[in-house]
């Protein structure tokens, strides 16, 4: 019974990782930079860890915390292909 919530804990709380990196840049528009660094990337680092633990611990049904991937990816992947805009640099993006 401790084995099945303890994965049940680490998917809802992937999932939630997953669900505030994507959406805490989106919340302002245009684009907030600065949540792109502070929030997305190091919630990703962190899903990235459980995900790993995940699947040391539980092999093959870890694998439904890829539902998160997209999620928490997005945003570090976009900065990676498409970096940083010029304003972001001066520090008038607005």
């Amino acid at each position: 019974m401790y084995e099945r919530l303890l994965h049940w804990l680490t998917f809802f709380g992937s999932l939630a990782i997953a669900f505030v990196g994507n959406f805490a840049p989106r919340h302002t528009m245009p684009i907030d930079w600065d949540r792109i660094v502070s929030w997305s990337i190091p919630l990703a680092s962190v899903w990235v860890g459980i995900f790993i633990f995940s699947i040391w611990r539980f092999k093959v049904s870890a694998l439904w915390q890829l539902l998160g991937a997209p999620l928490v990816l997005y945003w570090p992947l976009w900065l990676l292909w498409n970096g940083f805009p010029s304003c972001y640099h001066m520090g008038n993006c607005a």
